[in-house]
């Protein structure tokens, strides 16, 4: 896996790229109550759940992820030419600084899990080739 296919994947969880999912188990009166409510505030339930989820992520003390992230991101791509020198390698970011280098990728994850949040991946150089995850509404 290369860097610029992590690069690709964080960007878009990073920046509100929308995406459809399909939640089971929602109760159907909930539902009801939740589609009139977004009816009534003029905004779609898509919107509604949104906001919804983030509330949640927030009082469930995540609030903070987003700049961890950042700055797993910011350490990576400011050092990439030092990160360049252990090609082959997997290597762990997290609290924005280098935490580890291994010989393989399930270590390199198995450490990762000792963080809240971390980037695991093997160093490689980035692909001439970009690859993007698209959803099943848009394969052909």
């Amino acid at each position: 896996m290369g860097l610029m296919y992590i690069f690709i994947s964080l960007y878009n969880l990073h920046n509100n790229v929308k995406k459809n999912v399909l939640i089971r188990g929602i109760d159907e009166g909930t539902y009801r109550r939740a589609k009139s409510a977004a009816t009534a505030r003029g905004i779609s339930v898509g919107k509604a759940m949104n906001e919804a989820l983030d509330r949640w992520a927030k009082d469930a003390g995540y609030a903070d992820l987003e700049t961890e992230f950042d700055a797993n991101l910011a350490f990576v791509a400011s050092n990439w030419e030092k990160l360049r020198e252990s090609r082959g390698k997997a290597v762990v970011v997290a609290g924005g600084v280098l935490r580890g280098v291994f010989n393989g990728y399930p270590q390199a994850r198995a450490f990762a899990s000792k963080f809240r949040l971390a980037l695991a991946f093997v160093v490689d150089e980035p692909p001439l080739e970009r690859e993007i995850e698209i959803g099943p509404e848009l394969e052909v």
